[in-house]
């Protein structure tokens, strides 16, 4: 899925002051692109990945995903467009610890009338990451490893056709790193998932062909 951003800017008021924390952000990815956004913490790299998403609103500009203006889109059609299409990667795993890891997995799609068919995916997709065996365990059982595997494969669950992923090797080891790049480049490569991923590790965000570095006067 392509996705578009034109003059994008955010400006959060503050209780003494505005924020200006983006400003006129042009940035264009191709139908099955896969992009770092580096930069440095408080750059805005968060916030950007949360209005391509359709978490935060621009305080002006446009998002542009498929050809389809995502302001124009209502309520209900946005909440349809961000289950189906895009999928949710967080620097803290965002996983439930009372539950199994094969429950936060299919959460999202639990009331689906595919459901089943999903979840038959979904089990593959954990066969080829090495972590079918761990589905039974809750999160707190798992390693930090184990846990960004979960949270990709819930953020897959309906397969999107774009992830965003947020600082997701910021807690991990170097080896862990390199597998969590790894499996978003297969994604990428072999199911033509867009990917956009944010960092703040030069050694992570090396490891793209295609970066944009956003600066903390954007």
């Amino acid at each position: 899925m392509s996705i578009k951003l034109e003059n994008i800017s955010k400006v959060f008021q503050t209780r003494y002051k505005e924020l200006k924390v983006l400003g006129n952000i042009n940035l264009e990815i191709k139908d099955r692109g896969m992009l770092v956004v580096f930069g440095k913490s408080g750059a805005g790299k968060s916030t950007l990945l949360n209005i391509i998403g359709g978490m935060d609103k621009p305080t002006s500009g446009k998002v542009t995903v498929d050809g389809f203006d995502l302001s124009s889109l209502k309520p209900i059609e946005f909440a349809k467009f961000r289950k189906e299409r895009i999928g949710f990667i967080f620097q803290s795993f965002n996983l439930l610890g009372n539950l199994s890891a094969i429950d936060n997995i299919t959460l999202p799609v639990i009331l689906d009338m595919d459901k089943n068919k999903k979840i038959d995916r979904i089990m593959e997709l954990a066969k080829e990451m090495g972590i079918k065996e761990r589905l039974r365990h809750r999160p707190g059982e798992l390693s930090l490893g184990e846990q960004q595997r979960v949270a990709i494969l819930r953020g897959m669950v309906n397969s999107p056709g774009i992830i965003l992923a947020d600082e997701p090797t910021a807690h991990l080891d170097s080896e862990n790193s390199s597998g969590i790049i790894e499996i978003f480049k297969k994604l990428n490569r072999e199911q033509g998932v867009s990917v956009i991923l944010v960092t703040d590790h030069e050694g992570i965000a090396s490891k793209f062909e295609e970066r944009f570095t956003l600066g903390t006067n954007s």
